[in-house]
């Protein structure tokens, strides 16, 4: 049955996001103990064997309003739970950003969504001391452009054959990801850069080239070949 949260607390077998609330949906992904790695899977998944959206664009506003307010969100919860949290939301087989590419919904509804994940960049990465690869952060846009092309074409990565609407998501997430790759912070910088390596944008790779030209000199050579394994699209 798709029930969401039951009187009693309980979550269904098969748990519909869209009958959370925006409160119950961050209750659900933040308001959690932090536990070890192996362990996070099951912390959200115990009960619980499908998640599915009989509203997606109810998950859509509740991810649009997340990004909004993931900054006032830190004075809730602690940077583990946020980041634990932030890694269910994208994954754990729950994949919130799938709704983004459902070509059937208002394509300004999702298009505003992805562009507001410039301000968890803006607002939390770039004014903090996060190493530049050692937080949620640095995944972000690895876990959507996975499910982007899973969902596109099966990970053949043809942009001409893109639809209408794929292209423009896939404009949208350009934009966004340029805007954090002018954020000064190298969490934000990688961040973009490592989106940029699986996006397959037309642009992509002159906007990679240009970050490398302009700070080539100032990182080592390994950060050097791995920013060109973005460029190139090669980074696994």
């Amino acid at each position: 049955m798709t029930e969401g949260v039951s009187e009693q607390g309980f979550w269904a077998e098969e748990f519909d996001l869209s009958a959370l609330t925006y409160r119950q949906f961050l209750a659900f992904f933040f308001d959690r103990p932090v536990v070890g790695d192996k362990d996070q899977y099951d912390l959200f998944r115990s009960g619980v064997h499908y998640f599915v959206a009989s509203d997606p664009a109810i998950v859509v506003a509740h991810l649009h309003a997340m990004c909004q307010g993931l900054s006032e969100l830190t004075t809730i919860y602690s940077h583990e739970q946020l980041d634990q949290g932030l890694w269910a939301v994208f994954g754990a087989g729950i994949s919130c950003e799938q709704y983004l590419f459902d070509a059937a919904m208002d394509l300004g509804l999702r298009i505003d969504c992805v562009e507001s994940m410039y301000l968890p960049f803006r607002d939390i990465v770039a004014q903090s001391s996060l190493d530049k690869t050692e937080s949620l952060y640095f995944m972000w846009w690895d876990m959507i452009l996975h499910t982007f092309w899973q969902m596109a074409d099966d990970y053949k990565f043809d942009y001409p054959a893109l639809s209408t609407d794929g292209k423009q998501i896939m404009e949208a997430m350009y934009r966004t990801l340029l805007k954090i790759l002018a954020l000064e912070h190298p969490a934000c910088q990688w961040s973009a850069l490592h989106g940029l390596g699986h996006l397959n944008h037309p642009l992509g790779r002159e906007a990679v080239q240009n970050y490398l030209d302009i700070h080539g000199s100032d990182v080592s050579q390994e950060d050097v070949k791995w920013i060109a394994r973005c460029r190139d699209g090669t980074n696994a």
